[in-house]
């Protein structure tokens, strides 16, 4: 049985998270090794993975214009030379736009001292050191707004080092989104443990959820006459055949599964965040495909966090964790109520009980 208090050797045991984006307060008492979000669409499961990834960036401000920028929140501005710009809408970041100066985002663990706050600074501009005064509506006309960010005392503008003092290291993290991964994902992945041991347990995890037999995996770029080379793709080496067979064509389960194994590796002493984990991997598979995960997370220092609305990718988790006693996997069901959000914690325990009876979980 997992200890019921939250494991303090993870980044993040517990998350709390305040005026963020659509939450404008959650807290999840406990995170796990792995931890499958689960809740209804909307109530805001995908938002949490951006407050992790937020988090993990320590308030840098790439991190923040990725985050913002891949949820539309953008805005076309006209400069004084008539020009039409893209800007980013950080006014977005914020649960309440009217009031967006007079709040701060935090998020972080309830029981460290490391949480990341963002919030608004009159009179700083983010690319100079010098003071200028800037008014919250001055983005709208090219310039940057005032944001910034502090982890514990340290002050940090996402652009800058300020008073001579640096931003606080940034976790490693990776994001796979609910669609499939692309070739040129999973060639970077695999390019980064190409010849290691990780490339054999990717070429494992992978081999669980094919018919057939996969001896070895290589980016290929393929010539096709007249000195054109098509783009480069994942190409597989299959027992029984003496020709390259394209990862794809396995089935977009073969691919998912390989692009998260991979990844588990990329994201060694950090953070793998899966949106809509289900996507790709059949349901026979969902129980190999989750202990591979959590045993995989545990050997590499991986925290994962990822989120579903499928029956079948919660029963699946559930029976994994509930064989791999070692790992910590917890199932978090977000809701809606009066109040807010609430988080429902279902550990190994509970979690037998979703299998054994059907509980309605997601």
């Amino acid at each position: 049985m997992p200890n019921a208090q939250p494991d303090q050797s993870l980044h993040l045991p517990s998350l709390v998270i305040k005026n963020f984006r659509g939450i404008d307060e959650l807290t999840i008492p406990r995170l796990g090794r792995v931890t499958l979000l689960a809740g209804k669409n909307g109530v805001g499961k995908t938002t949490v993975l951006d407050a992790v990834r937020v988090w993990a960036g320590r308030g840098r401000l790439q991190v923040l214009e990725d985050v913002l920028s891949q949820r539309g929140d953008t805005l076309n501005t006209i400069d004084r030379q008539g020009e039409q710009n893209t800007v980013i809408d950080w006014y977005a970041l914020f649960t309440d736009r009217r009031s967006s100066t007079e709040i701060e985002v935090l998020i972080g663990s309830s029981s460290t001292t490391d949480t990341l706050r963002i919030g608004w600074q009159s009179g700083v501009r983010l690319q100079s050191d010098e003071p200028v005064k800037i008014e919250p509506d001055d983005f709208v006309k090219g310039a940057k707004p005032a944001l910034v960010a502090r982890v514990g005392n340290s002050t940090i503008y996402p652009s800058n080092t300020v008073n001579g003092s640096s931003p606080p290291p940034a976790v490693p993290f990776n994001v796979l989104g609910p669609d499939g991964p692309s070739d040129a994902m999973v060639e970077r992945f695999w390019s980064e443990v190409a010849l290691t041991s990780h490339e054999d347990q990717a070429l494992d995890a992978l081999n669980l959820i094919t018919d057939a037999q996969v001896e070895r995996v290589a980016a290929l770029g393929t010539p096709t006459g007249n000195g054109i080379t098509q783009p480069r793709r994942m190409t597989a080496k299959v027992q029984g055949k003496d020709y390259q067979v394209p990862l794809r064509t396995l089935g977009d389960g073969a691919l998912r599964t390989y692009a998260v194994a991979l990844a588990l590796a990329k994201s060694t002493n950090g953070f793998l965040l899966i949106d809509e984990a289900e996507n790709g991997i059949h349901h026979t598979i969902q129980p190999k495909f989750w202990k591979m995960v959590l045993q995989t997370a545990e050997r590499n220092n991986v925290q994962v966090l990822a989120t579903t609305h499928s029956w079948d990718c919660v029963k699946g988790f559930a029976q994994a964790a509930n064989e791999l006693e070692e790992v910590e996997g917890l199932l978090v069901r977000i809701e809606r109520v009066p109040i807010g959000l609430r988080a429902i914690t279902y550990d190994e325990s509970r979690l037998d009980s979703i299998v054994k009876y059907g509980i309605e979980a997601r």
